[in-house]
């Protein structure tokens, strides 16, 4: 559809771009060019499309930015920056992986990141706070000699999207369940077992592929050096007591830079220039959240008729139903690069295509999730791996091959729609 031609113009770019520089030998091929720079012809076709409105899209791409899911993000995104650089100057993160190192043989490290990281999600219910708090961490193991840079920083993003999943508190959790008037209780019964499987199949992979040879010790590690640790620790809790993420970050912040100052050697002055540093450190980011937000609202504005309609005039079966709305979320988290205004996007969609299909909401709100949140998980211009990418100094096309939970994750939940249906068959045939 016409409406989406802005997204084919700005993949063409940013991935032609990357393939050209790939092709001619340049490291880091998607970071020659900036995505933001990627995704301005988009934004100037979308809106000069109709130049009989073009004042009426430009309000309309402003009100995308303006959103209150994409400013919280841009927010989240600029704390959890600053939060990551001061924790790793007063070093945090170096204290994290030694008692890692310490209590974790080297085999057992990678699956120790996935299941810290894991933890730690669904315990705050967001994946970018834990791929700021974990990947200096892997950073830091990887430099040590645990395992390679780009599967440990890709691992931490995979336990990330775990919890984004699952957590009760997370974003995708509430509007998946919000948007198919489902409970939450029905849903995560069905979304724990697909993911619990898809967990323990990735832990045995990393067990299995993972080195064991030795690991250096970062520094030393004493009972003062602990105390650097205490930011994630009440990170944690802030997160498990459903603390609003933007005042967990920033307390944690706080926290961090008072605990150095009054510990270690760190001066208030450093503590406003690691701040900063880390606002700098994700400003491409920011400003590439807010330009998406208005490009995916236009385009949603655009062609959501022409979407009702060609649900309205199919004719499939139940299964096939169950597979489109997740293509459905997918498509829209490619489209956005957000798995929560996807899932808000595609919702009412969704919706409409469950009841016109007999499907339970509880099943359509988990198909909306699971997919929405894999498919985020290894999109190369997704906030995960740009952050992620971002912090460890790799390109994010480099991590997302070895984002190993999503791609199982998405595996086992098309096994899932496809035992669910033979199961009907089976009853139906019975009866």
């Amino acid at each position: 559809m016409i409406a989406f031609i802005p997204l084919v113009i700005f993949l063409t770019l940013y991935l032609g771009s990357g393939t050209y520089f790939s092709f001619i030998g340049i490291d880091n091929p998607l970071r020659q060019v900036s995505p933001v720079i990627c995704l301005l012809p988009a934004l100037f076709f979308a809106v000069a499309r109709n130049t009989n409105k073009v004042q009426r899209n430009i309000d309309t791409v402003i009100e995308g930015m303006g959103d209150k899911n994409t400013l919280t993000m841009c927010l989240i995104f600029l704390f959890s920056g600053a939060f990551s650089s001061v924790t790793q100057s007063i070093g945090g993160a170096d204290t994290v992986a030694n008692l890692i190192l310490k209590f974790l043989p080297a085999r057992l490290l990678l699956s120790g990141i996935f299941l810290a990281s894991a933890f730690i999600s669904t315990a705050i219910g967001t994946s970018m706070g834990v791929v700021a708090l974990m990947v200096p961490i892997a950073v830091n193991l990887a430099k040590s000699g645990a395992f390679g840079l780009e599967i440990g920083a890709a691992t931490v993003v995979g336990g990330a999207v775990f919890g984004d999943n699952l957590s009760m508190i997370s974003d995708t959790t509430i509007a998946s369940v919000s948007s198919q008037e489902a409970t939450i209780k029905d849903k995560l019964k069905i979304n724990s077992k697909v993911a619990f499987v898809a967990s323990i199949i990735t832990l045995i992979y990393l067990a299995i592929t993972a080195g064991s040879t030795e690991v250096a010790a970062i520094s030393n590690l004493d009972y003062l050096s602990v105390i650097k640790v205490i930011p994630y620790i009440s990170l944690i809790i802030m997160g498990l007591c459903e603390v609003n993420t933007l005042i967990t970050i920033t307390v944690n912040i706080i926290i961090a830079g008072v605990l150095g100052m009054t510990f270690f050697d760190y001066a208030i002055i450093q503590f406003s220039h690691d701040i900063y540093n880390g606002f700098k450190k994700v400003n491409e980011i920011v400003i590439f959240a807010l330009f998406i937000g208005g490009l995916s609202h236009i385009m949603y504005k655009q062609g959501q008729k022409a979407l009702h309609k060609l649900i309205d005039e199919s004719s499939i079966t139940k299964t096939k139903a169950e597979f489109v709305i997740a293509g459905i979320a997918s498509m829209f988290t490619i489209l956005v690069a957000n798995n929560t205004i996807a899932i808000l996007l595609s919702g009412g969609i969704a919706k409409r295509l469950a009841k016109k299909h007999d499907i339970a909401p509880y099943r359509s709100a988990y198909l909306l999730d699971v997919f929405a949140c894999a498919t985020k998980g290894v999109l190369p211009y997704g906030s995960q791996l740009l952050l992620a990418g971002s912090i460890a100094s790799v390109s994010p096309i480099s991590l997302l091959t070895q984002v190993y939970y999503c791609f199982i994750l998405a595996a086992v939940a098309v096994g899932e729609v496809v035992v669910n249906s033979r199961k009907k068959k089976h009853c139906t045939a019975t009866i």
